[in-house]
């Protein structure tokens, strides 16, 4: 894996240091990679598959924060913290994952301290899109959040005739934004919907789809 993708200052020396202590993980589809108030023991990486982190509200709900896809990284919020998870990790396919101890992290931080700079890039951007997404929510849109959350209940629940209802209360949104985002999928050829029946076309499709997308 190239870490260079993921600090764009990363030395050859830490690079190679990194690919030596890294150690990959292999998780089925369904499986934790970690939980909710588990302490973090490092970075994961991600070679193959998709994760989605989760999140437990006041109301009992669960809610989609986001996908972690291939050369993408997670669990550094809370580990740069030093608090627990505040969410839930669950893998949505067969996933690999590229592992490092906190250990190997912090060591490296203290050997090279201008990475500190690279990590607060990432975490500013990450705030950033989160305040994005907050105010896309707000003006109601949310293509992008419908068609992850589509994925994820149907991942979780296949059997299940979810409701237009139920996804908006998943969504945070309205039943009627829903009604018209699932209309603007279809008409993209990424669902089918049959009554009450919601059948995914394009997988792929719905996980890839710009979060910049809106549904005016």
């Amino acid at each position: 894996m190239n870490y260079k993708s993921l600090w764009s200052n990363l030395p050859n020396e830490l690079q190679l240091e990194f690919n030596k202590k890294s150690t990959q993980l292999i998780f089925k589809r369904g499986e934790f990679v970690y939980q909710v108030t588990d302490k973090p023991e490092g970075l994961y990486f991600v070679e193959s598959g998709l994760v989605g982190l989760t999140l437990i509200g006041p109301s009992g709900k669960d809610h989609l924060l986001r996908f972690f896809k291939p050369q993408q990284f997670f669990g550094h919020r809370s580990l740069f913290a030093d608090e627990a998870y505040h969410g839930s990790a669950l893998a949505l396919d067969k996933t690999k994952l590229l592992f490092l101890s906190k250990t190997t992290v912090l060591a490296a931080l203290e050997k090279y301290p201008s990475l500190y700079l690279d990590i607060v890039k990432v975490l500013a951007k990450e705030l950033r899109r989160a305040e994005l997404q907050h105010v896309r929510l707000v003006e109601n849109q949310i293509l992008s959040r419908v068609a992850q959350s589509l994925v994820y209940l149907k991942d979780m629940n296949s059997d299940h005739q979810w409701t237009r209802q139920e996804i908006a209360t998943f969504c945070g949104s309205t039943p009627s934004t829903v009604i018209k985002a699932l209309s603007s999928l279809e008409s993209r050829k990424l669902i089918q919907q049959d009554k009450r029946r919601i059948n995914i076309l394009d997988r792929q499709g719905l996980i890839d789809l710009p979060i910049e997308e809106n549904i005016a």
